[in-house]
C-alpha cells in the first residue's frame, strides 16, 4: 500500500536570528577522484526545490538533501532548477545537513564593513556553537550566540534603515485621533533612536507602548461577524447559547482574566466543533493517506484505515475524550516509517543540468 508526499522533518538550526531550515532526503552514487577526498557524483531527479536546497530522487531509488550554498544567487536563477529536471551532482556527502552551514556561508549573511579582527572572532564563536549544536548542548550554544550576537549588532544597527513613520503606520489600517497619531509618531521616532543605541530594554518599552496604543483601536468582531462568509450553519436553538459563550470569552479577554478567558474559549470551541465538522468535513482515509509517498505494508494499512474510522466515528458523535489516544496510536505506527525516510546530506560543489555545468 502506497500514500503520497514525502514526510519532511525539520532541523532548527540557528544563524544568529534563529533560522530554520527544511530536513529530509536521499539519490544514486558514484565515486570520482578528487584530490583531498574522494567526490561523489549524483544522478537523479528534482523532486523538491528550496531555492538553496534540493531533494534529489537518485536513479537507485535514494534520496538526497542537496545543499548549493557554495553557489551564487546568480548560479543558482541561471540553473533553472525545474522539479523533475535530470541533474548531475558532484559533491560530498555530510554528517548533518547543519554541515551545510559553514562560516563561509553564515559570512554572506552579515552586513557589510565587520572588521577583520571581528570576523576571526566570529568564526571561531561559530565553530563553537556549531560543535555544540551537535552533541546537543542548547543552553552552551545559546550563550555562544548571545556573544555572536554582541559582535554584529553594532554591525547589524549601522546598516538598518527603518521604515518611514508614514509607510510604517500604513500597516494599521485604523482612524487614528490626530492626538494619538502625533503620540505613534513619537514613540515610533523614539524607539529607532534607542534601537540604534543598543538600548534593547527601553526600546522595548517603546514599543509596548505604540502597541497599546494601536490596539485600543482594535475592536472585536461580533459573533454574527465571525461567522459571516464561511460554511457554519448553526442552528437557531445553538445560535444564542454559542453566541453567549463567544461574548464571554471576548470580556474575560478584555479584562484580562485570562485563566478564566481560556475555560470560555475552550467551552466556545467546543459548542463550535460539530458545525465545524459538518461545513469542513474531515478527509477521507485515502485521501489522508495520499500525503505519504512511502510504502505501507498490509498489515499497517489496515489498522490504520481501522484507527482512522474510529477517529471520524467519535468526532462525529462528540466523543473527544479519546481522540488524543486515537491521534497517538495512529502517528505511532506511521512514526515507524517516518524514520526509514531520513535522507542523506549532500553538499554540491559542481551542477550538471539541461546540458550547462556550473561550478561553486
Amino acid at each position: 500500500m502506497k500514500g503520497k508526499k514525502s514526510f519532511i522533518v525539520t532541523v532548527a538550526f540557528m544563524l544568529g536570528f534563529g533560522l530554520l531550515m527544511p530536513f529530509s532526503t536521499y539519490a544514486s552514487l558514484e565515486n570520482t577522484e578528487g584530490d583531498a577526498q574522494v567526490e561523489q557524483l549524483i544522478k537523479g531527479l528534482i523532486v523538491e526545490n528550496w531555492g538553496n536546497e534540493l531533494i534529489v530522487l537518485g536513479e537507485d531509488g535514494e534520496r538526497y538533501h542537496v545543499g548549493l550554498h557554495t553557489f551564487t544567487d546568480e548560479q543558482l536563477q541561471s540553473m533553472n532548477l525545474l522539479i523533475g529536471a535530470t541533474i548531475e551532482i558532484n559533491g560530498e556527502v555530510l554528517e548533518s545537513v547543519s554541515d551545510f552551514y559553514t562560516f563561509q556561508v553564515y559570512v554572506k549573511w552579515l552586513p557589510i564593513g565587520v572588521t577583520e579582527n571581528d570576523l576571526l572572532e566570529l568564526e571561531r564563536l561559530y565553530n563553537q556553537a556549531q560543535a555544540l549544536n551537535k552533541q546537543e548542548l542548547w543552553e552552551e550554544s545559546s550563550n555562544v550566540w548571545g556573544q555572536i550576537d554582541k559582535i554584529t549588532q553594532p554591525y547589524y544597527l549601522i546598516n538598518w534603515e527603518p521604515e518611514a513613520f508614514e509607510e510604517y503606520i500604513r500597516y494599521f489600517e485604523y482612524p487614528f485621533t490626530s492626538d494619538d497619531r502625533v503620540l505613534l509618531e513619537k514613540l515610533y521616532t523614539e524607539w529607532i533612536s534607542l534601537v540604534k543605541s543598543g538600548k534593547d530594554e527601553e526600546s522595548n518599552i517603546k514599543m509596548e507602548q505604540f502597541d497599546k496604543v494601536v490596539n485600543s483601536y482594535y475592536v472585536e468582531p461580533t459573533f454574527e461577524e465571525y461567522i459571516a462568509g464561511s460554511d457554519l450553519v448553526i442552528s437557531e436553538v445553538d445560535f444564542p447559547i454559542i453566541k453567549q459563550l463567544y461574548e464571554e470569552a471576548i470580556r474575560t479577554n478584555n479584562d484580562e482574566d485570562f485563566e478564566q478567558a481560556m475555560k470560555k474559549w475552550e467551552a466556545f470551541d467546543l459548542a463550535m466543533r460539530p458545525y465545524y465538522l459538518i461545513a469542513y468535513p474531515m478527509p477521507t482515509f485515502e485521501e489522508q493517506i495520499s500525503y505519504y509517498d512511502y510504502e505501507i505494508n498490509e498489515e499497517d494499512y489496515v489498522r490504520l484505515e481501522e484507527i482512522y474510522a474510529q477517529i471520524i466515528e467519535q468526532e462525529e458523535n462528540a466523543y473527544y475524550e479519546s481522540l488524543d489516544d486515537l491521534w497517538m496510536e495512529y502517528y505511532s505506527i506511521l512514526d515507524t516509517y517516518f524514520t526509514v525516510d531520513v535522507s542523506i546530506p549532500f553538499r554540491a560543489d559542481q551542477i550538471v543540468i539541461n546540458g550547462e555545468s556550473f561550478k561553486a
